[in-house]
């Protein structure tokens, strides 16, 4: 309720077209800033602009949302190779996150290259949360894995674009260990700062735990990621002909929104 509060102040004053519900937008800004949400709507009254239109419809706040968050499209001069090993990419961050426990649907895939980004799989959360499950964590990592997992499946290849996705994946399960609790490490803070990390970054200390503990940690986030690889490579073998559908529907229309990602899992 706050979120549509901060929408409708903002959206004052500007031409926005009927078709642009406010509840469908508050969907599309789970986890905006209220600064954010400002820019978003600002950049779609541009965009209105620039396009000669006296009013704002939703496929500019969608263009919006994305340019706030992902930055600008750009096009790219890749050869047919590229954009297909981009395809079956996001489709296998898709795919395997519609098949893994407490991810939030599909709401995008695209392999129109943005910011740092060759192509992008968004799936909004549906609502706040304010706390996370393993099993949830789990799942997030298994999704950013299968952008890697469809490369080695397809291709037996693998390519530098999966870079971002594996620094997200290591991170987290490294934060699941040592500061979450969540390995057969136990329910133990192994973040590596002590009581007084301000103090300890001063004296340039190092961690407060063994050479061995950090070897131990160093196991657990390598086997919890080949798990999650695993599963990912699991998921997308087993659904393979669904994956080629996806990619080759990227291929065609480079953007695929929920509703048609949603036929192409189920075509009958």
């Amino acid at each position: 309720e706050d979120r549509k509060e901060i929408l409708k102040i903002h959206m004052r004053g500007k031409p926005f077209s009927p078709d642009v519900n406010v509840d469908n937008v508050a969907k599309k800004t789970v986890g905006f800033s209220g600064a954010d949400i400002e820019n978003m709507l600002n950049e779609s009254a541009i965009l209105a602009a620039r396009n000669e239109r006296t009013a704002i419809f939703p496929a500019d706040v969608e263009e919006a949302a994305l340019k706030v968050t992902m930055g600008s499209e750009r096009r790219t001069l890749q050869n047919d190779q590229e954009k297909k090993v981009v395809a079956y990419h996001e489709a296998g961050h898709a795919l395997v996150s519609s098949n893994v426990e407490d991810m939030d649907p599909v709401h995008r895939v695209s392999i129109i290259a943005r910011g740092g980004s060759l192509g992008h799989t968004s799936f909004p959360p549906e609502r706040d949360r304010y706390n996370e499950t393993k099993t949830r964590l789990m799942s997030m990592v298994a999704t950013m894995l299968g952008g890697r997992a469809a490369e080695e499946i397809i291709f037996n290849e693998m390519t530098v674009g999966a870079a971002s996705d594996i620094q997200k994946a290591t991170s987290l399960v490294r934060k699941m260990i040592t500061e979450y609790g969540m390995s057969s490490l136990g329910p133990v803070s192994l973040d590596g700062r002590g009581d007084n990390p301000w103090l300890v970054r001063e004296m340039g200390q190092g961690n407060s735990y063994s050479e061995e503990t950090a070897s131990l940690i160093d196991v657990e986030v390598k086997r919890t990621l080949n798990d999650a690889l695993d599963k990912a490579k699991n998921i997308l073998t087993q659904k393979k002909e669904t994956l080629d559908r996806i990619a080759q529907r990227l291929l065609e229309k480079e953007t695929i929104d929920s509703d048609e990602y949603l036929s192409l899992l189920d075509p009958k």
